[in-house]
């Protein structure tokens, strides 16, 4: 798939930095927005004073938003954004966003005094537009000043067993604010909470491994496989290709707004699947099958295991010279592509592997979580989960550069934003 060029993030300000951007979900399994988690890991590199004193002031993932840009972290969805008081009281802090304030809700560091200095840029930063949401507050009392001027409040649920009575207390007190639970890392618990009163849910519940089958296929996932499995052999049937995509619409749509993307630059609208395809040609046309059904597979689940699934896969090809893999960067492509493949299907993972045609050493990594793939896919789950102590093990046992895993990453969210920028770029044509 051709994609455009993208900026690349200012090496000397992001070296020291892991984040990655969390979905934020409803009752429903519907994504509200996204939350920025991140850390510093000077530890890996020498010590900078003269920057890390210069981070005080100027968060890095702020330089990070504008650089990169909202879409590829949250789909254009609204971003909660880490803020500490010292860039708070920063007088053009506001300047730093391109996206509309509706977009920006700034997480305040809980050790942000209530002293009328960081309150009043709290007041003006809201007539601009922008909401606040607060994190593991432990004094109610003490922080009342600050919460009245929050929107959203953050309850952890991480080794917190009194978190639904402080909900309690702190809904009586804050009615109107919208409550978020944290940390809600299995089914049992969001099923303990999604009725209790919070608004919304951040953790790993929604892509927990299915262990019992609970549905038959689908017959369109049928379909969809099947083309997977077509284009796995080495010279396959632009026929065969055909032949499938011409009996599923949504498999269709997506090949020709493929084609007829500004980025191919055609000079005439192609209207048929044969000549699509035959377009394309077969590398291409792979490319495309690995991108577009891990969207139309999960057309079901919530959407971002879509986005999971495709920023795993390239994650995993981006490291593979890192790990000394380079010749398996397609493999290792498909293995992070498939890493949610339970899910999709809603199926345990041995049985899911039935279906679709992988490699052993995939097949090893993604059944027993064993094999020489197996230290990559732990280092992207620990990644995404924001789970740093595991990050930092694994980057040191490897003998990782941090700096690498995060561009590594970067390079990962701007791909995925560069696929959303051409699904829009074509709509746009459409309604045009």
């Amino acid at each position: 798939m051709i994609v455009k060029p993208h900026r690349h993030p200012k090496e000397c300000l992001f070296m020291k930095l892991l984040i990655v951007s969390k979905p934020v979900l409803t009752n429903q399994m519907e994504i509200m927005s996204y939350c920025f988690r991140y850390e510093r890991a000077e530890e890996f590199l020498d010590p900078q004073p003269a920057r890390m004193a210069e981070d005080l002031i100027r968060l890095p993932c702020l330089d990070l938003l504008h650089d990169v840009g909202l879409n590829g972290f949250t789909n254009g969805m609204p971003l909660f954004v880490p803020i500490n008081k010292f860039t708070l009281l920063v007088p053009d802090v506001a300047l730093t966003f391109s996206e509309p304030a509706d977009k920006i809700i700034f997480l305040l560091c809980v050790d942000t005094e209530p002293e009328e200095m960081f309150l009043s840029c709290i007041r003006s930063l809201k007539e601009k537009g922008f909401r606040f949401a607060v994190e593991g507050v432990r004094d109610y009392d003490y922080m009342h000043p600050i919460l009245e001027l929050c929107d959203f409040i953050m309850i952890s649920f991480k080794n917190n067993r009194d978190g639904l009575a402080e909900f309690d207390r702190a809904t009586r007190r804050y009615p109107t604010h919208t409550f978020i639970a944290t940390n809600v890392d299995s089914p049992q618990l969001f099923d303990r909470l999604k009725y209790s009163g919070f608004g919304y849910f951040e953790g790993t519940f929604y892509r927990v491994p299915v262990s019992k089958e609970q549905n038959a296929l689908a017959p369109v996932k049928v379909n969809r496989i099947q083309l997977i499995n077509i284009v796995r052999e080495p010279d396959f049937s632009i026929e065969e290709v055909v032949g499938v995509v011409s009996r599923d619409p949504s498999l269709t749509i997506s090949l020709l707004k493929l084609v007829n993307s500004p980025y191919l630059g055609l000079s005439q609208k192609v209207t048929g699947i044969q000549q699509a395809v035959a377009l394309l040609g077969q590398v291409e046309v792979r490319k495309w099958v690995a991108t577009a059904t891990a969207g139309l597979l999960a057309s079901d689940r919530p959407q971002e295991i879509t986005r999971i699934s495709l920023l795993r896969a390239k994650f995993a090809e981006n490291l593979a010279r890192h790990f000394e893999k380079a010749l398996h960067s397609q493999a290792l492509f498909l293995m992070g592509l498939f890493s949610v493949l339970d899910v999709i299907l809603e199926m345990p993972m041995y049985n899911a592997l039935k279906i679709v045609s992988v490699t052993d050493t995939i097949h090893e990594a993604l059944v027993y979580r064993d094999g020489e793939y197996m230290p990559i896919l732990n280092l992207i789950t620990s990644y995404e989960a924001a789970d740093w102590i595991e990050v930092k093990r694994i980057v040191t046992l490897n003998n990782l550069n941090v700096a690498d895993v995060f561009k590594a990453y970067i390079d990962a969210v701007q791909w995925y934003d560069t696929l959303v920028s051409q699904a829009l770029d074509f709509e746009g044509e459409e309604g045009a």
